[in-house]
């Protein structure tokens, strides 16, 4: 009677975790990170200047209309920034942009996907950026090229810096002042 005993506890583990994987089959999948590299650029009294950082992009297909290299559409997507991840082309600048920036208060910038309107090689993203604890709406074209099983997407944005509650660097006494005006672009494969 123990040999069957031991013989069953086996079978039923066995069925309970192919149950339990069918029904994670049967479920939509969740998002997988994706990199995305970011610059921002600028200017200021004394010269122009960029910065980088590399984030993650979370795609989730479905429920939506449909978008090149998503056939199903997206249902949701947010493109996060870790602030303290940014480099500059020198020390000096990334210290600035670090104490503009406050990266031990708002240690992210992210950026939630609200709807997007699908036309030819792209789309126009609308959703809600957040710097700082401040959260705006900004739209802004994408290109969307299907790229194996992912879909690599580009876009650039303008925007005010001090409307997010960043304060520009001033240095040397005033001598140098960073205007408020940055660009954002960016670019990555992301995996819906």
């Amino acid at each position: 009677m123990q040999v069957a005993s031991r013989v069953r506890f086996p079978v039923r583990f066995v069925v309970a975790v192919a149950a339990g994987l069918l029904l994670l089959a049967g479920s939509p999948a969740a998002a997988q990170p994706s990199n995305v590299d970011f610059t921002v650029s600028g200017t200021s009294t004394v010269r122009g200047w960029t910065c980088s950082v590399s984030g993650t992009a979370r795609v989730t297909s479905g429920s939506s209309a449909p978008a090149p290299g998503f056939a199903a559409g997206v249902q949701s997507a947010t493109l996060t920034v870790p602030v303290a991840d940014f480099e500059c082309p020198d020390e000096t600048m990334t210290e600035h942009l670090m104490d503009a920036m406050k990266p031990a208060e708002f240690a992210d910038i992210t950026f939630r996907l609200d709807g997007y309107e699908a036309s030819g090689d792209g789309a126009e993203a609308s959703g809600a950026l957040t710097i700082q604890a401040v959260t705006q709406p900004v739209s802004f074209p994408i290109s969307l090229t299907p790229s194996g099983a992912g879909v690599t997407i580009a876009g650039e944005v303008g925007l005010d810096m001090t409307e997010y509650g960043v304060e520009p660097p001033v240095v040397l006494l005033g001598l140098l002042r960073v205007g408020p005006e940055i660009r954002i672009q960016f670019e990555g494969l992301v995996f819906p």
